[in-house]
């Protein structure tokens, strides 16, 4: 057994909140700084292991997915490489990643009943079999999504905790740590091309989002001072995310479209 819930740090501070991480640093893991990630995932398994009391229990750690990865997925890639190095020195087997997804009102789980307010996660389960189920995400501003998940998966008799690097505690209100993030989750472009250029960029559901969002003036520009990895990359994204059913979008996806055409027919 371990704890229910695992954190990394408090947010305190009330309104003015106290950030446990540097903004900068934050910033730059959302985006995709892998060596951001693979710090704040090493940290989170270093606090997480000590709360293990049988070293030979069985894991599963997952996250919330969706059509393109999240920082938390390389968030994840390091805790478990973490918490395997542990498992394997007690002759236990390696954690497994799985994902879990939402699933809407009015859609039925396959092999499951059909979803409502209080089932509204969906798992592999036949992959999970019989392991202990670890959610990771951010924050934890509430215990509602937690008893949210759990009542998806309650009826599959899979225990779960939870790990998150930053917990608010009770001065904290959700409000003001969604006002702190809004003014760090706003990079400007030369910010953003900052992070894209060192070789441990990886790009991820967030900086897809931003970066297709730019005004085509600013768009078009940034997207010419990349490489052809990059663009035809972004463009995979773009159109696994539904980006060109977005009006928002589309008119920047058209212009991907165009550029990794005319890149290739060179």
């Amino acid at each position: 057994m371990v704890q229910n819930v695992v954190s990394l740090h408090n947010i305190t501070g009330g309104d003015a909140v106290k950030f446990p991480f540097s903004p900068n640093d934050y910033q730059r893991y959302v985006f995709g700084d892998d060596r951001l990630a693979h710090r704040f995932g090493r940290e989170l398994a270093k606090v997480f292991i000590p709360t293990l009391s049988n070293p030979r229990d069985d894991f599963a750690v997952a996250v919330l997915s969706d059509t393109v990865p999240t920082a938390t997925h390389r968030l994840r890639d390091h805790f478990v490489a973490c918490l395997n190095r542990h498992l394997i020195a007690n002759n236990a087997s390696p954690a497994l990643k799985i994902d879990f997804h939402s699933v809407g009102s009015d859609t039925k789980l396959r092999d499951g009943p059909p979803t409502n307010r209080r089932n509204a996660y969906h798992i592999d389960t036949e992959r999970l079999q019989n392991r202990t189920l670890i959610v990771l995400a951010d924050f934890r501003t509430g215990q509602a999504r937690e008893d949210l998940i759990r009542s998806s998966f309650g009826a599959r008799a899979v225990t779960t905790i939870f790990a998150y690097l930053a917990s608010l505690d009770q001065s904290t209100t959700t409000t003001a740590l969604t006002k702190f993030l809004s003014s760090v989750l706003s990079p400007s472009i030369k910010e953003i091309e900052n992070i894209v250029q060192p070789p441990n960029f990886v790009m991820n559901e967030c900086f897809v989002r931003f970066v297709l969002g730019r005004e085509y003036s600013e768009f078009c520009p940034f997207i010419r001072r990349q490489d052809d990895h990059f663009v035809r990359l972004l463009l995979d994204h773009a159109i696994n995310g539904h980006y060109h059913d977005d009006q928002e979008h589309a008119h920047n996806v058209q212009f991907l479209l165009w550029e990794v055409e005319a890149r290739e027919s060179m």
